[in-house]
């Protein structure tokens, strides 16, 4: 029952206790009248507010249950073992999710879940075959999930999310000078990764366990980054083994200016992957919110999740020009806490947009920000 219903009942049967009240009133009335009268009213609201509450818990449980339907679908989906599915709950206890299956989506909570977990292990002070059989598990985990390999565009949530063979510049505490101009990631598991450089062509640097640096590298098409790592091992070889870090700092490359704008735009679903995964239909108009835009792309924010390398159309209105149909690619997606829900805010690159779109869309943004340029 909704509660304005109950509000209404209660403030009613309220009225018609004053109401009686009123025409016996409380001089003439006995005091068993009047305790009949009051029984009768507190009976009244304690059955609705009772009722109220066993709703508010059957609606509760039957959303709880939703959630944990879809969880279940995706570890189906997954094929996951019953010892993955184990270990997969556990990792998620270290974050509050609302809403279990975004597990299988974002990439930056996995990451902060997985990274959680690690440091419970490590600081049990576990036997070496044991972290080996948990790097096994989380291993596996992470290739069924699909987060071993980010695409380029799709950026890093996490040192873990680094590919063998990235090559970058090792900084110290004097960030002006590097240590190292060239060294290379060479092995990488859930517990720690390695970086060789070579002995020959640079001066082997001494480091002490627990000392920090950075690791600077670029990766094509997406951002330059500067993750801050402590040693965990370091010799004369040339190779340093280091701990994962979710502490990085990353400057993205764009060929576009990117403004923050906040308006209604609406996408239809041309193709995905696999039909049977999308939460959207093929063909389905879903309206959004812009979040910003570029010559090149915007991002939206959306109540349902495509998946990324989903094609879609576009439809928003700009002052200058109105857009229909623009082909546009899902490039990735990254999740919004709302007051009630999750969002998700889908960045999306346009595909063959007309240069004369474009344009209109660059020059709004350069006379935007011209405005707003003048006012401070």
């Amino acid at each position: 029952m909704p509660k304005f219903i109950i509000f209404i009942l209660l403030h009613i049967s309220l009225c018609s206790a004053e109401s009686i009240l009123d025409r016996i009133g409380w001089r003439g009335a006995s005091l068993p009248v009047i305790l009949i009268i009051i029984s009768i009213f507190l009976i009244v609201s304690i059955f609705l507010i009772l009722y109220y509450l066993r709703e508010h818990v059957s609606q509760q449980k039957a959303s709880q249950e939703h959630l944990d339907n879809l969880f279940n679908e995706g570890i189906k989906r997954l094929d996951l073992t019953k010892l993955e599915s184990v270990k997969l709950k556990q990792i998620m206890r270290h974050e509050k999710i609302a809403e279990p299956q975004i597990i299988f989506q974002s990439v930056s909570t996995y990451e902060k879940c997985v990274d959680k977990e690690v440091k419970h292990i490590l600081s049990r002070r576990p036997t070496a075959e044991f972290v080996n059989e948990e790097n096994q598990v989380l291993s596996r985990l992470r290739r069924k999930l699909g987060f071993h390999h980010l695409a380029l565009e799709h950026p890093i949530a996490s040192s873990r999310n680094v590919i063998i063979g990235q090559s970058g510049a090792i900084f110290g505490k004097n960030l002006k000078k590097p240590l190292i101009r060239k060294a290379t990631v060479v092995e990488t598991n859930e517990f720690k990764f390695g970086i060789q450089y070579d002995v020959d062509k640079e001066d082997v640097i001494n480091l002490s366990p627990g000392e920090e640096i950075k690791f600077a590298f670029t990766r094509q098409s997406d951002s330059a980054y500067g993750l801050v790592l402590h040693v965990l091992k370091a010799d004369g070889s040339g190779t340093i083994e280091v701990g994962h870090t979710l502490n990085f700092r990353r400057n993205q490359l764009r060929q576009f200016i990117r403004m923050e704008l906040s308006l209604p735009v609406k996408f239809r679903l041309i193709s995905t992957a696999d039909e049977k995964k999308s939460y959207i239909r093929r063909g389905e108009v879903v309206e959004a919110r812009m979040a910003d835009i570029s010559g090149g792309g915007m991002s939206f924010i959306a109540d349902r999740s495509l998946h990324v390398g989903d094609l879609i159309t576009l439809n928003f209105k700009l002052p200058n020009m109105n857009f229909s149909g623009i082909s546009s690619k899902i490039k990735r997606i990254s999740l919004q806490e709302g007051k009630s829900k999750t969002l998700f805010k889908h960045h999306v690159e346009y595909v063959n947009i007309e240069s004369r779109k474009r344009d209109s869309i660059v020059k709004y943004i350069f006379e935007k920000q011209r405005q707003l340029n003048q006012w401070r």
